[in-house]
């Protein structure tokens, strides 16, 4: 694994974890909880995506485990489900959301036949709890399909936020359409500081320099170019 400070670094072999382990590392997400709402935050968005902790329990791939927390998605979704209740009794369900990607394959997740039917479970319970809001990501090799995002619009007790590659006439056309409530941008918000501003006066916009994600200094997050400077 690559550490900014000391290069390529071996990974720990996992082990899995008990249901101690489990019950510490909820507290951590209610402290976490905590801390960021005492720092002013509006609310916290629960990572259970891109192939991360969470995610790993809910894929039948990643999690293998015979007790109650796997199994059935009824088991898989036991952690998520455990660590967002322990949140919103701390903090509240409308100062919390959750981040989802059905489909996706990033950190070695494969697509697997139940997909849809086990995430239309985790959706179900997520509306509930009435939590604040599902950020959906669609921006991997596998698209998510239009029946999955279907489903988690029909949630209509949590707000919907889509996102992947959208551009000012998709974004427009997918909220007229009631696709959903928010439209997420990273790319070009990254690469575009005036990326509201371009969108409304259909100016040309900056291309995002890929060779600079995800790593340190300012070089491709503080030195893309606005309008006024060209």
């Amino acid at each position: 694994m690559w550490t900014d400070s000391e290069g390529m670094k071996d990974e720990p072999v996992p082990e899995a974890m008990t249901e101690s382990d489990i019950k510490d590392t909820i507290g951590e997400y209610v402290q976490a909880a905590k801390n960021g709402v005492a720092a002013g935050f509006d609310g916290i968005e629960l990572h259970a995506a891109n192939g991360y902790l969470l995610e790993q329990w809910l894929r039948p791939n990643t999690n293998l485990r015979t007790d109650r927390y796997g199994g059935s998605i009824e088991g898989r979704a036991r952690f998520v489900l455990e660590a967002l209740d322990a949140m919103i009794a701390a903090v509240g369900p409308d100062k919390l959301a959750i981040r989802i990607s059905p489909f996706g394959v990033f950190n070695n997740m494969p697509v697997y036949p139940e997909m849809e039917a086990d995430y239309a479970y985790l959706a179900r319970q997520l509306n509930e709890r009435r939590i604040l809001y599902i950020h959906l990501v669609d921006m991997g090799a596998v698209p998510v399909p239009e029946s999955m995002k279907a489903i988690l619009r029909s949630m209509r007790n949590v707000a919907l936020i889509l996102s992947g590659g959208y551009t000012a006439e998709r974004a427009q056309s997918d909220l007229a359409g009631d696709k959903g409530d928010l439209i997420a941008v990273a790319k070009q918000v990254l690469a575009n500081p005036d990326l509201l501003k371009r969108w409304q006066t259909n100016a040309p916009l900056n291309t995002p320099d890929t060779g600079t994600f995800y790593t340190p200094g300012p070089k491709g997050y503080t030195d893309y170019t606005s309008l006024l400077e060209k």
